[in-house]
């Protein structure tokens, strides 16, 4: 039986071409081994917009939701074409975030959360769609 990756969870597979915005090493790392022949890119190149309609998913990292609140500011309006985004944060009370605070936050740019996983015992995820 094979055990489910972080990147399982997070609807990553086969050849996707994902935007990992991360602030450090440890929280880009959660997502390895990504399934063969995915790809994460530290940066989205919106000047060529073949490379930017490549992407096939973005994974946000934040730690508090003073982060949450300046990233969301700067990245959600750069992910209206990617069709699986999510928002990843520590767990077991180390930060002030909750799904219902996410919900609330990225309802202003006319997203809204649809799933919500436990991607292991320090950290969880939530899948967002636009409105």
């Amino acid at each position: 039986m094979t055990e489910t990756t972080i990147a399982d969870k997070l609807r990553i597979t086969e050849g996707y071409v994902v935007w990992v915005i991360g602030q450090t090493v440890e929280e880009t790392a959660l997502l390895d081994p990504l399934p063969e022949g995915a790809i994460a890119i530290e940066h989205r190149n919106d000047e060529d917009e073949d490379e930017a309609d490549l992407i096939d998913g973005a994974v946000l990292f934040v730690e508090s939701q003073v982060q949450l609140t300046d990233d969301l500011d700067e990245f959600l309006p750069q992910l209206g074409s990617i069709p699986v985004v999510w928002i990843c944060y520590p767990v077991g009370g180390r930060t002030e975030i909750a799904v219902e605070t996410i919900g609330d936050l990225v309802a202003d740019y006319g997203w809204h959360t649809v799933e919500h996983v436990m991607l292991d015992e320090a950290w969880s995820g939530v899948r967002l769609e636009q409105a």
